[in-house]
């Protein structure tokens, strides 16, 4: 049995063949992926203000609610033509004025008021323009887009599609899956993968490969599994309300232990101005100054923390709890937390008040209830700077909705409910703040 997995972003892309023996050969590209390695009374770590205290609100579960992340709700139904098609696996980033859809190897352009397709934003392929994967970084001042090229380069695009040239990438190091930006600098997390040293190293450099500063503070040497090595491979991606959205993939070795790698889950990301920056699994946020790097967020775990040595180890681990996803805004920091990583894999669904500093913490698979407009449940899984938290409702879970809550009014917020068929695109829902 051969598997060829190919990871980049938030595509990913897994070829099965059979073979007459029983030998199970693995080639394994994955192309720069990283080993990033509510309630009555919630309340907040008393000795430390910043601190995201999960012990505590795990013992008061709560409900969570729409108007926890913002003031009002807007649901745009996507135009659907033969060219703007939404696969079955995708990712979406917001701009100002777009709503960028990774799909099928394509980025496709929406307009953020009306849903009007608007054309995809350059193409896969190998010609000099061509990008390897689909999934794009938005600068956050020009709004151009920068595409992944494999090996060692970056295709840079505006938000009409125009070609605007490349960016080469520092040579000698695997590429990194996450960038983001720092003036006419580009700062990327490159770390390890499968087979490589566990070593982890944030790089600023500009758009000609030229390394101008790093922080190597978090570099972990290690001696990884060779390749040989591997067992078996297991993707899980039923994450709550989004069953193709982001992931985990799961290395099985031969001697028992586990490697887990996040899908989709950015290290880097903007926020206020300011980048953070988080290994993945880590109970830590920094904010990231020049070449230095201060806390800016902890999670306290408390008797759920998961210990370093026991990463890896399936056997009495079940009720040790890891951060898996992080969107923040200005105002809140929203995440999702895994109890139970190798087996039991109960997700919660967490929101942090950074001017109360209180914690909210629900089951998951509940999501957040619309008490702005009483539609159905909601499941980021994007956000921007501006505080804007998005998802998109695919049509075969609105029609399931419906059939469980009939006479719902389809008015107001709501009469897009009236525009849309079963061969509709899916509708993004954006909250806003």
């Amino acid at each position: 049995y051969e598997i060829r997995l190919s990871l980049v972003g938030s595509e990913m892309c897994i070829r099965d063949s059979f073979h007459n023996n029983t030998t199970m050969k693995k080639q394994i590209m994955l192309g720069g992926l990283l080993l990033l390695l509510g309630s009555c009374t919630p309340q907040n770590k008393a000795n430390d203000p910043n601190a995201i205290d999960i012990a505590v609100s795990l013992e008061h579960l709560t409900e969570l609610k729409t108007s926890q992340l913002g003031k009002q709700i807007r649901y745009i139904p996507l135009e659907t033509t033969d060219s703007s098609l939404i696969g079955n696996s995708y990712s979406i980033k917001l701009s100002k004025d777009h709503i960028f859809v990774s799909t099928n190897g394509r980025c496709l352009s929406f307009n953020k008021q009306t849903g009007k397709y608007l054309g995809s934003i350059g193409h896969k392929g190998e010609d000099p323009q061509g990008y390897s994967n689909a999934n794009c970084f938005i600068h956050p001042h020009t709004n151009n887009l920068y595409f992944y090229r494999q090996p060692d380069k970056l295709v840079k695009y505006d938000t009409k599609g125009n070609y605007l040239g490349q960016v080469h990438l520092p040579q000698k190091i695997s590429p990194s899956l996450y960038f983001t930006f720092s003036d006419s600098l580009i700062l990327a997390h490159y770390g390890e993968g499968i087979g490589q040293p566990q070593a982890s190293a944030l790089l600023y450099f500009n758009e000609q490969g030229e390394v101008k500063d790093s922080l190597p503070e978090f570099a972990n040497p290690g001696d990884p599994m060779g390749m040989d090595q591997i067992s078996s491979i297991n993707v899980f991606k039923q994450l709550p309300g989004n069953a193709n959205i982001g992931g985990l993939i799961y290395i099985n070795y031969q001697d028992g232990t586990m490697t887990v790698l996040p899908i989709d889950q950015p290290s880097l990301w903007l926020n206020n101005g300011s980048i953070h920056f988080r290994k993945a699994f880590n109970d830590t946020i920094y904010d990231i100054k020049g070449h230095e790097a201060t806390v800016h967020t902890t999670f306290h775990t408390g008797q759920w923390h998961f210990p370093a040595e026991k990463m890896g180890q399936k056997e009495d681990t079940d009720n040790y709890i890891v951060i898996t996803g992080i969107l923040e805004t200005p105002k809140h920091l929203f995440f999702i937390s895994l109890q139970g990583l190798y087996d039991k894999r109960k997700p919660f669904y967490g929101i942090y008040d950074k001017e109360k500093h209180i914690t909210y913490m629900n089951d998951a698979n509940v999501g957040l209830t619309d008490d702005l407009t009483h539609f159905m449940p909601f499941y980021p899984i994007t956000c921007t700077e501006e505080g804007e938290y998005a998802a998109l409702l695919e049509i075969g879970k609105i029609d399931e909705w419906m059939d469980k809550n009939p006479g719902i009014v389809q008015e107001g917020k709501l009469s897009f409910l009236q525009e849309i068929n079963e061969e509709s695109n899916p509708v993004c829902v954006i909250v806003e703040p």
